[in-house]
């Protein structure tokens, strides 16, 4: 069962934006040329409350804060 703050229905833990955007595209699907990376910045952009699930790197920085924290 989908919770209600989380319509994904994530595991309690972070994670990278690349392992996010494979689960975007095995739940939603997606074009092939766009690589996970792309795909889950565009869901982060869209449903910025998803960035406290990602893994802060150097290589990713979101350019939204989620609200949460």
């Amino acid at each position: 069962m989908e919770e209600k703050n989380d319509p994904l229905g994530l595991e309690n833990k972070l994670y990278t934006i690349e392992e996010f955007g494979s689960i975007i595209r095995n739940k939603f699907g997606g074009d092939n040329y766009i690589s996970d990376v792309i795909l889950g910045e565009l869901f982060l952009a869209k449903y910025p409350f998803y960035s406290c699930k990602i893994k802060k790197s150097e290589n990713y920085i979101p350019k939204k804060n989620c609200g949460c924290c």
